[in-house]
């Protein structure tokens, strides 16, 4: 009467977007080891101006002009690792890389003391740049053809979302742990070397789990779909500049990357809490409240409903002027600056998640102008800006450094130290946030979209809504 079952039948449905615990967290271990890295290698203009006592505007040019070689190298490892091939894989091997950059940043902490400012500012400048713009280019570099050949695309599309929020609880981790290590360790310059080493062997140790854990597919659907694109790419490569030239907004939202990453690099707040509030430590209360920013994203699907990207966008700068403002007026008060940094953060956070709608109308845009879609293309012209606002951020700060007549031997700091340290951290933002507001203005794309759709529907050009994922 009834039917027996058979084993098939009881034999459970393949999740293709499982990806088990292990792996998860192997594969995040590097993740939390580029976070200590970034963290520490942060402090480096710090580090040379009151460890070492090298002066302030000479090794902010040096160090700007190796963020501009890591720039370049972008381009020239990016073109060894597409044409690497072993046995253990394409981009796994390169996770290797951790070890070197791990052990130049320990040597980059480490700048003997005999040496003369001329040789100090050669050992500082030679390990930066072999640790950044070589073994973490190459790390940056084979990470994501690693990842493509080690999950499929279900298991990617959870790895953004999943991943994305367990990289920002490790980074939080550093954020907390760090500023303490560098307040425990003072102006004593054998005490940050002891610093970077036990760093080090305790971040390489968990940054290479990923390496020994995760291993690539050889024969990976992700993988061969970016053989068949490599003439695309060529196209691509030869019609950037003309994109440049057609393509207003790309190069309108390029200008604001520059601009926002001048200041966000300058790194001024470890002079500021050390000078102004005399507590680098403090820094990690900072660190761990800016988790409650990362609850504004909650908000961000109703505010999608309502408004377009560039209009949240610019509502973000308008609080965080605000925020920069009362910070500025209560430079002191704790209290007050925790909940203005929170602020700021919160306002700031949507940005980060609304970066691909807007290369994904640019790419839609491109289309309208008779151009390839060109995504890899302008993702590399705008991370090469990005790193380019970093380097002059870095240098203006040496600048700054010099014109506010900042002395770090000197045993009290004057009144107007005080204030320049105050117009570098919250003024600048505020300029820099006005700035970008009134390129904003010019930036209508969003409002143009239906019309740009509409013609390339008449050319036959099909053109696809955004993917849930990027959202």
């Amino acid at each position: 009467m009834f039917r027996k079952k058979d084993k098939k039948d009881k034999a459970p449905v393949k999740n293709s977007a499982r990806i088990g615990v292990k792996k998860f967290w192997a594969w995040e271990s590097r993740e939390l080891s580029d976070a200590g890295f970034m963290f520490l290698v942060g402090y480096i203009v710090f580090y040379c101006t009151d460890v070492v006592h090298v002066n302030a505007l000479l090794v902010g040019t040096l160090i700007a002009i190796s963020k501009i070689i890591d720039g370049v190298t972008d381009v020239i490892f990016g073109y060894i690792v597409d044409r690497t091939n072993t046995k253990i894989g394409r981009g796994r091997p390169y996770d290797l890389c951790l070890i070197g950059a791990w052990i130049s940043a320990v040597l980059l902490f480490s700048c003997p003391q005999g040496f003369s400012e001329t040789a100090r500012i050669v050992w500082i400048v030679f390990w930066y740049i072999l640790a950044n713009a070589v073994f973490y280019t190459f790390l940056n570099a084979g990470e994501k053809i690693f990842m493509l050949r080690a999950f499929n695309h279900d298991q990617l599309v959870r790895m953004t979302s999943l991943g994305s929020v367990a990289t920002s609880l490790l980074g939080l981790s550093c954020g907390i742990l760090i500023p303490q290590l560098v307040e425990r360790s003072g102006k004593d310059p054998f005490a940050w070397s002891r610093m970077a080493i036990i760093l080090g062997i305790v971040y390489t140790a968990i940054g290479l789990c990923r390496f020994l854990f995760v291993k690539e597919k050889m024969d990976n659907e992700e993988d061969n779909l970016i053989d068949e694109k490599k003439e695309e790419e060529k196209l691509e490569l030869k019609e950037v500049f003309l994109m440049l030239r057609k393509n207003k907004y790309w190069v309108l939202y390029c200008i604001i990357a520059l601009i926002s990453n001048i200041v966000t690099n300058m790194g001024v707040g470890v002079y500021y809490f050390d000078k102004v509030l005399n507590n680098i430590g403090v820094q990690s209360i900072f660190a761990a409240l800016s988790a409650l920013a990362v609850f504004a994203l909650v908000f961000l699907p109703q505010l999608m409903k309502r408004f377009n990207v560039r209009q949240i966008l610019m509502g973000g700068l308008l609080i965080s002027i605000a925020a920069s403002l009362i910070s500025f007026i209560f430079y002191r008060n704790i209290p007050v600056l925790v909940a203005m940094y929170v602020i700021n953060m919160a306002a700031t956070v949507p940005g980060v998640y609304v970066v691909n709608l807007i290369l994904f109308d640019n790419a839609i845009y491109n289309e309208y102008l008779g151009l390839h879609r060109m995504e890899g293309s302008m993702g590399s012209v705008n991370g090469f800006m990005r790193r380019a606002g970093g380097a002059l951020g870095t240098f203006l700060l040496g600048v700054a450094l010099t014109v506010i007549g900042y002395d770090s031997e000197a045993a009290t700091i004057s009144a107007g130290t005080i204030m320049g340290l105050r117009v570098i951290m919250y003024g600048l933002p505020i300029l820099s946030a006005a700035v970008q507001l009134i390129i904003w203005k010019f930036y209508d794309l969003e409002e143009r979209m239906p019309e740009i759709k509409d013609a390339l529907a008449k050319r036959g050009t099909p053109v696809e809504d955004a993917p849930e994922e990027i959202i």
